[in-house]
């Protein structure tokens, strides 16, 4: 019989595995060998990845081939419907890590390219093992613990704590997710602060011997593919989830190979930093309150990394029932924001 666990608990616990026996060698977590899942836990994982929102009307596809669960779509001829179908693709991919995490299985990406692999008419876009693994913290395969110790989590100065544990059962969540929710409770400070951890907030698992834990899968470890802002009363924030000192700013911001030094030296943490006033009115509409999250390359991994996130922030909304409305922009809009300094805008959920 399934655990009952928490959205915040699953978050906080998802994690990647492989064979090697050694969580801080490449992935956290420990796959037991050849014990492969029921036909129960594949029914509870492909209904919670077949059930998450969609933004577009394109066919997604899902299938199994040499025990891999491949996700992927049918490709169109318009570039604005792929790049929604890359989107919901990911949103698959993290459906299927938050449900194995929550039935207490295991799973890994195994990566198809940064931009995917074209199977016939389809483009898959991942291929996921599932098997049982090994309890992955003292606790077991769940926690609510934080990062550390070894790399301790420093609190933020401008947001609350985030909440590692809640009383929303994860599963059952996941199957009942929508793009927007009109009749909950207006977000306050706490919220928002648990919503931007949802998005990309550090957890303790390491990735390739660093404390790098998020509470999304990264393409290679990758730490920067996007960017998550918050935009309250016309000021824009950029969230940071790993301190640096301001030197190793600066070399990493003229130095593209210091980037690597520049996530080692710092530490966990859960805060924002004010970047500029803004005034964000579309064609569409006015941007006052919402959660931005901004493309960093231009990689179809980008795109399945903000399908992640997006995944993460219904989930999220829904154990703290609130009001939010999710949009996805056109690329006139996202030169729009960018003429208001917002860059490489692709998806927002407004608050």
């Amino acid at each position: 019989m399934k655990e009952s666990v928490s959205i915040e608990k699953v978050l906080n616990s998802r994690c990647s595995c492989d064979f090697d026996g050694d969580p801080k060698n490449n992935h956290w977590g420990m796959f037991v060998e050849e014990e492969k899942p029921s036909r129960k836990i594949k029914e509870y994982v492909l209904r919670c990845c077949s059930k998450t929102p969609r933004f577009s009307d394109g066919k997604l596809s899902l299938w199994f081939e040499d025990e891999y669960l491949f996700l992927g779509f049918e490709e169109t001829k318009d570039p604005f419907k792929n790049r929604l179908l890359h989107i919901e693709s990911g949103m698959q991919h993290e459906a299927v890590y938050l449900a194995c995490t929550a039935l207490g299985f295991g799973t890994c990406i195994h990566n198809l390219g940064v931009s995917g692999t074209k199977y016939g008419n389809k483009i898959a876009t991942a291929r996921h093992l599932i098997l049982e693994n090994m309890e992955s913290y003292k606790e077991g395969k769940h926690t609510a613990a934080t990062p550390g110790p070894e790399k301790p989590f420093r609190s933020g100065k401008n947001l609350s704590p985030p909440r590692r544990n809640g009383n929303t059962e994860c599963l059952y969540a996941l199957e009942r997710l929508s793009l927007s929710h009109d009749h909950g409770d207006a977000a306050d400070e706490t919220d928002i602060s648990q919503m931007l951890w949802a998005a990309k907030g550090r957890t303790p698992h390491y990735i390739k011997s660093h404390p790098w834990g998020l509470t999304i899968p990264t393409w290679g470890g990758g730490q920067d593919y996007t960017t998550v802002y918050l935009v309250r009363e016309n000021r824009q924030f950029r969230y940071v989830n790993w301190t640096t000192s301001r030197y190793t700013n600066w070399i990493g911001g003229f130095v593209p190979r210091a980037r690597r030094y520049w996530w080692k030296v710092g530490k966990p943490t859960h805060d924002i930093k004010f970047t500029r006033n803004v005034n964000l009115s579309l064609k569409s509409g006015y941007i006052k309150d919402g959660i931005i999250i901004g493309r960093n390359e231009q990689t179809n991994r980008a795109l399945w990394e903000i399908g992640y996130i997006l995944e993460n922030m219904f989930l999220q909304a829904k154990s703290l029932r609130i009001s939010y409305k999710s949009m996805i922009f056109t690329k006139d809009e996202t030169r729009e924001l960018e003429r208001n300094g917002v860059f490489g805008a692709e998806a927002a959920v407004l608050l």
